[in-house]
């Protein structure tokens, strides 16, 4: 022992060494606690992306419709109409479209139009939405030409700048056949990054197992405008899955607000978007069928049969009601 009661130390370098290393983990503690953190997930509400931008806020009013795989971004009103979006139930009046179990694809098209009207316009004030019917009648209903017409005059009358004109499909030769359907034209590359999102979303919400866009084979509502536009097949009414789906009110919200999202972003990211110019008529090798839905292009492989009939009814534009001035119900 040392005169002071102190134990003598017998190894100076075995010390030394043995301060290194706790000067060594000291650092690494201090530096740890200091420059990094531990990952931790976030919610809507946290997101620091969203509220870094001061026109928008996420949404707080947390309903039947909200998934927490989306981020909803509501956008505060800055008191000018950035797009004009026209909203297109299939159907409707005495065309009731698909039929299965007795229920009418036209009444699945309204209600999920409506709640998709309805999201947008909470979302987004800056974008006009218009629809093509709010409710069950078609008084310009004459005949199939006509009502092609009237719903193609309506994006030059709302001055719109995308159209959707929202359908389900059928197929009845086969049930397992199931998904999302998106027709675009085929120059149109900004409705193909458009329903490119609305597609990912509706996955992400688990509304659909997968989607195709098809840009080869279109029907008159869509190689027949001068705007940004898609016929949208929600899914497949003959598919349990996606009949479950189409049926079902909640699911209908979660689809519905998915679809409002993706619209709204996209727009809002996209403020330069080029207008859709349409092709000459020369370059353009589109089928101008004279019906509103058609199969998927897995029904058209799986079966190699005919298309599942699926007209656009038809109607007089001198004798329609505007339904944009009643509230969507």
């Amino acid at each position: 022992m040392a005169k002071n009661g102190s134990p003598k130390l017998k190894n100076p370098k075995m010390i030394a060494a043995l301060y290194t290393i706790g000067l060594c983990v000291v650092s690494l503690v201090i530096y740890g606690t200091l420059f990094t953190r531990t990952y931790t997930p976030i919610s809507a509400k946290d997101d620091p992306v969203a509220e870094s931008d001061p026109n928008t806020t996420t949404s707080s009013n947390h309903s039947a419709a909200d998934d927490d795989s989306i981020t909803y971004k509501t956008y505060k009103d800055q008191h000018e109409t950035v797009a004009t979006v026209l909203l297109d139930a299939g159907h409707g009046g005495i065309d009731g479209g698909n039929v299965t179990n007795d229920v009418l694809e036209k009444d699945l098209n309204l209600s999920i139009t409506n709640k998709v009207a309805q999201y947008l316009k909470e979302l987004n004030p800056n974008i006009d939405v218009k629809v093509t019917r709010s409710t069950d009648e078609t008084p310009w209903f004459e005949d199939e030409l006509s009502d092609l017409n009237y719903r193609l005059e309506q994006q030059k009358t709302q001055n719109a700048d995308y159209f959707f004109s929202i359908h389900c499909n059928a197929f009845g030769e086969d049930p397992t056949v199931e998904g999302m359907v998106f027709f675009v034209n085929p120059t149109d590359t900004v409705m193909k990054d458009l329903v490119n999102k609305i597609g990912d979303n509706l996955t992400a919400v688990g509304w659909t197992q997968n989607y195709n866009v098809i840009d080869y084979e279109l029907l008159q509502l869509v190689s027949m405008s001068d705007i940004h536009s898609s016929l949208v097949e929600l899914g497949y009414m003959t598919n349990e899955f996606d009949f479950q789906k189409l049926t079902d009110p909640t699911e209908q919200d979660k689809a519905a607000k998915a679809i409002a999202a993706a619209i709204s972003d996209y727009i809002m990211e996209n403020p330069d978007a080029p207008d859709y110019v349409k092709p000459s008529e020369q370059n353009s090798e589109v089928s101008n069928a004279p019906h509103a839905s058609i199969d998927s292009y897995a029904a058209q492989q799986a079966q190699q049969s005919q298309q599942a009939a699926d007209p656009n009814a038809s109607q007089n534009p001198e004798a329609a009601q505007d339904p944009n001035t009643q509230p969507a119900q």
